[in-house]
């Protein structure tokens, strides 16, 4: 499956190759900013978390960014998430509902990881095995998967 690439512009501290953020969406101080339509990239998602794949040599001063700003190229996040054993399928695609809404949890990150869209859709890359924290809803069968945004 290729990934789709972004072209975007984020804080010079995250424009390293293999970090990762969540886009947030644009901020009132990117009004009047020549460079806002390459930060905020239509193809952008937010509440959607990307992993930088490639750097670029621009740098731009940014008021949200100590530091400036520089070009990256983005792609979909790989995210660690709890789903049902039923999904746990390498290549399958799923529509991502949380398994649990338990905010006090031990496992309340693998349910609901950030940078996860409730009611999209992911294809499920890699299952890791069993879950092995007990759900307390009592929800059994659960697996621990990396998936990844379906554009």
């Amino acid at each position: 499956m290729e990934e789709e690439r972004i072209i975007t512009i984020v804080g010079s501290v995250l424009a390293k190759e293999g970090a990762e953020f969540t886009y947030a969406g644009p901020d009132a101080a990117c009004e009047g900013c020549k460079v806002a339509r390459v930060c905020h990239n239509t193809k952008l998602r937010a509440g959607r978390r990307y992993r930088v794949s490639a750097t670029r040599k621009t740098h731009h001063e940014c008021p949200l960014h100590e530091g400036g700003a520089e070009a990256v190229e983005v792609v979909d996040s790989e995210m660690t998430v709890v789903i049902p054993t039923s999904q746990a399928t390498r290549r399958t695609r799923i529509v991502y509902t949380p398994v649990c809404d338990e905010r006090f949890c031990k496992g309340y990150a693998f349910c609901h990881p950030d940078g996860m869209v409730e009611k999209e859709k992911y294809v499920v890359m890699e299952v890791l095995g069993s879950y092995s924290e007990t759900c307390p809803k009592g929800i059994k069968n659960l697996k621990l998967a990396k998936l990844r945004h379906v554009p």
